[in-house]
């Protein structure tokens, strides 16, 4: 690992002080996680349960993928350890147990995680059996005990590399009845198969060039654009699946690990509920429920033929949820000409309140701005400080 950890801040201790576990910092500071291991490796997210447990994930600078796990819990160190012993792939990251003693400190490698590793397994020898060998897979996200992306190179004969997705059974059910049912209605998506038997898995073909977050192109985007206005037409009453509206939501997890923003935030959740209050209900569709330039995928270099992908959110609510989480996304990422691009595109097949769109782009950025501290990025603070400022921009457009 070539970059060094970053520093350990203020901002960090108040935010390790929320945890309410002695040694949470250990799970937070890729400095101290590497001193335990004995080697060097970079904390990639965390997912925190105040007073209960803290777990991370991580990856070292071999490449190998792993998780750590702080809790008070004896039951999950006793099924992380049995996980492991079913589960051990040689030479991947040995599972270890740090701590016994009322806190319970254990790590392993993402193929003995203590919630996934029969779902990865299942996976790996249903594309092992179809490719007549072992293939080797580049973990692309690990969020521990709950998900896990890969990408697995071209089979021989021919065979194209595909992305793997292995999450809940629900999870996977409706990624998979979504992704079908979108393409059955026309939409650019590629085809998505289950694999292996136990609902938890799906593969696809990595198909493409690059998404629309690296390489931002306006054509594409407004194909995206006319791709959702068209599912948002075809899908006008849909109710399956309906998809929660929790502002405070994002406000309760600001103000977990940074307290000083929590009135901010918690203000901000306010306004957004009274925003949506006097407008009721609305219409409903199906809608992506995460969209964002990285779920756009652009076939060549300056093509505008794309491919949307990632329906793990997908589900019923107000079409404007998605104008709101793609243009939360693309100010997020400084791609503001993407915006008008998706909504001329949206525009030329269905018809679009941009004021009601502006409301979920500030719920989009105040459920977002948690994922700063999540996934560990250096100066999370003021990030998740200027994706709080874009969300009371939204609301003052």
């Amino acid at each position: 690992m070539s970059q060094p950890h970053p520093e350990w801040t203020d901002a960090d201790e108040l935010a390790a002080q929320s945890v309410e576990l002695p040694g949470a910092r250990t799970l937070l500071d890729s400095s101290e996680l590497s001193t335990l291991l004995g080697q060097q490796v970079g904390i990639s997210r965390v997912r925190i349960k105040p007073g209960h447990s803290v777990v991370a994930a991580f990856t070292t600078a071999d490449g190998e993928h792993g998780w750590a796990m702080l809790t008070r819990d004896e039951d999950k160190l006793t099924k992380a350890r049995h996980r492991a012993a079913d589960s051990a792939v040689e030479g991947e990251i040995p599972f270890l147990q740090h701590a016994e003693d009322q806190l319970f400190l254990f790590s392993g490698s993402i193929w003995a995680d203590p919630v996934l590793a029969k779902d990865l397994r299942e996976a790996r020898l249903a594309i092992d059996r179809r490719a007549g060998t072992d293939q080797s897979w580049e973990i692309l996200r690990h969020n521990p005990r709950r998900r896990v992306v890969a990408a697995v190179p071209p089979m021989a004969g021919g065979h194209g590399a595909k992305i793997v997705r292995i999450a809940s059974r629900s999870t996977t059910r409706i990624s998979l009845e979504t992704a079908q049912r979108w393409r059955d209605l026309g939409l650019p998506l590629v085809r998505s198969r289950p694999l292996g038997d136990r609902g938890t898995a799906v593969g696809a073909p990595l198909w493409g060039w690059a998404d629309l977050s690296s390489h931002p192109h306006g054509p594409a985007a407004a194909t995206a654009g006319a791709a959702l206005g068209t599912l948002h037409q075809i899908t006008l009453g849909a109710d399956r699946n309906p998809l929660p509206v929790r502002a405070g939501s994002g406000a309760a997890a600001i103000a977990l690990v940074a307290p000083w923003l929590g009135h901010r935030a918690r203000r901000l959740a306010q306004r957004i509920d009274e925003r949506f209050s006097p407008l009721g209900p609305g219409v409903t569709a199906e809608v992506h429920g995460d969209l964002s330039p990285d779920q756009v995928v652009l076939a060549t270099p300056g093509s505008h033929k794309i491919r949307l992908i990632d329906f793990d959110r997908a589900g019923t609510g107000d079409p404007m949820r998605d104008l709101g989480s793609w243009a939360a996304a693309c100010r997020r990422l400084k791609l503001d000409s993407l915006i008008d691009d998706f909504q001329t595109g949206y525009m030329s097949r269905s018809t679009a309140d941009l004021a009601r769109a502006s409301i979920w782009e500030a719920y989009a950025q105040l459920s977002t701005a948690p994922d700063a501290f999540r996934l560990r990025k250096p100066g999370w603070p003021e990030l998740m400080q200027r994706t709080l400022t874009l969300g009371e921009e939204a609301l003052d457009r």
